[in-house]
């Protein structure tokens, strides 16, 4: 790892585009030093939070009007909340991204599967001096395929969450064996897992989690910490929860209905998390984001405040499937009640929490496709009079390469950006006036903005699928 800007000289170099991104990262620089000592910056604690299957419509603070989300919509209200952040349509690849700042083209190989060669968010912070913990589910050591048992695929083909950079864990879905919910297998090693009878399993890895930071903070108060909260709802199967009356009589039993209870609970134990932050004296410097690995799962109907129904649609390409809330609450640096229309993808979160733990430089032996948001987050004490001038870089589109080697999906590409979506076929939508992708536009009749905007996409959507394609060639990431 380095930094570039001893490369910037007296003069600029004969290539201006690279003059002007080296200046950029100066600057970017100088405006991260200015905080640090302006501000009593302090390494902040990070909690990533990643619900598994909750599209941004489920979110009282997002305009659902469904589901009671009091402590994540009070989180929304202690930071910022992001409109236009968009994962794959499918948890694996989602996760793969997340975990390596890369595009699935770059880092993904199979299903569940986080390759060896890959580096972590997790190991740029404990590399660092973060103490890192994991609690939830974990996909992404490689299981036996339920759809092909005596198949090849994928059985220890990944990463151990060792192996990813955790210190600590308490996961299900190491071995891809056990239940999740009622009665779960949970791991504390790739060889060493219980049965928590009579438990529930969401709840075991929150009381997990948070014993695991109280116990950090009170032993190793000037140590930050990493806590990697992958919930495990509200997956399928849709089963009763503690605070459902089913629980004493069939807490195993599958039913669609059971779902807004599962999203209820999932709120529930955020706010057990945020409680603890406070009860410690740790959340003004405690960087919490909460997202999701993808949309809703399909077939739920999820009502709006403003009398709409969005209809879940996870596993598609469609806004359904994809858009996911993405809130980011840091107390002591971001302004409350903020709302970013920026674009975000989640190869952004890696050089994020790099960024907001002080390290201005992420891997250079590979490509990190991601945007750091994290100076997004820094605007409020930007405009207070340091470096007044510095904005921060924002993305033009964000790219998915969705081919995540699971039955009977149609692999495709697309690159998009608020308005407008491309598809590696030509298929071009106005997504915002048409969410779900029924009247493409026709590329002789454009004009105006959805012109502009499918040459720009297009340029966009030409480099990358190039790429991919050198990237096929060459079999190893870049």
């Amino acid at each position: 790892m380095r930094g570039d800007c001893g490369e910037l000289r007296l003069g600029l170099p004969r290539d201006r585009r690279i003059a002007k991104a080296l200046l950029a990262k100066c600057l970017a620089l100088l405006a991260a030093c200015a905080l640090l000592f302006s501000c009593s910056y302090r390494k902040p604690n990070i909690i990533l939070i990643v619900a598994d299957d909750l599209g941004f419509e489920t979110i009282g603070a997002y305009g659902g009007a469904s589901y009671a989300t009091p402590n994540i919509d009070a989180l929304a209200a202690s930071g910022v909340r992001f409109t236009h952040t968009y994962s794959t349509p499918l948890c694996s690849p989602s996760r793969v991204q997340l975990m390596t700042g890369r595009y699935t083209h770059r880092s993904y190989t199979r299903w569940g599967v986080l390759p060896p060669a890959e580096i972590s968010f997790a190991q740029l912070l404990r590399n660092a001096g973060y103490a890192t913990f994991a609690a939830g589910k974990w996909q992404l050591w490689g299981h036996q395929l339920l759809w092909d048992p005596d198949g090849d695929c994928c059985l220890h083909q990944g990463q151990t969450p060792d192996d990813a950079g955790f210190d600590d864990y308490l996961l299900w879905y190491v071995g891809g064996k056990g239940n999740r919910y009622a009665d779960p297998l949970l791991w504390t090693a790739p060889d060493r897992s219980a049965e928590h009878a009579g438990q529930y399993g969401p709840a075991v890895v929150a009381d997990f989690l948070i014993d695991r930071i109280e116990r950090h903070v009170r032993a190793n108060p000037r140590q930050p910490f990493l806590a990697y909260y992958p919930m495990i709802l509200p997956h399928a199967p849709f089963t009763p929860t503690p605070d459902d009356a089913g629980w004493s009589t069939d807490r195993h039993a599958d039913d669609p209905a059971h779902f807004p209870a599962m999203v209820e609970y999932a709120d529930k134990l955020v706010g057990r998390l945020m409680a603890k932050l406070d009860e410690l004296g740790i959340r003004d410097d405690t960087l919490v984001l909460f997202t999701a690995d993808n949309g809703t799962p399909t077939g739920i109907e999820s009502r709006m405040s403003d009398g709409t129904t969005i209809i879940g649609a996870k596993g598609r390409t469609t806004d359904g499937g994809t858009r996911v809330p993405l809130i980011a609450s840091w107390p002591r640096v971001v302004r409350r009640g903020s709302v970013s229309d920026a674009l975000v993808d989640f190869t952004d979160v890696l050089p994020s929490l790099a960024e907001a733990a002080s390290l201005f430089s992420v891997p250079d032996d590979r490509i990190i496709d991601g945007v750091s948001f994290t100076p997004l987050l820094w605007r409020s004490v930007l405009r207070n009079g340091v470096l007044r001038s510095i904005a921060p870089k924002t993305r033009n589109w964000v790219f998915t390469d969705y081919r995540p080697k699971f039955p009977g999906v149609a692999e495709t590409a697309y690159v998009r950006d608020r308005r407008f979506k491309l598809y590696d076929d030509g298929r071009f939508y106005d997504v915002a006036n048409d969410a779900l992708e029924e009247r493409p536009l026709a590329a002789d009749a454009l004009t105006g903005k959805a012109r502009r905007a499918r040459g720009k996409l297009q340029t966009a959507l030409d480099r990358l699928l190039t790429d991919t394609a050198n990237v096929a060639v060459r079999g190893k990431p870049r």
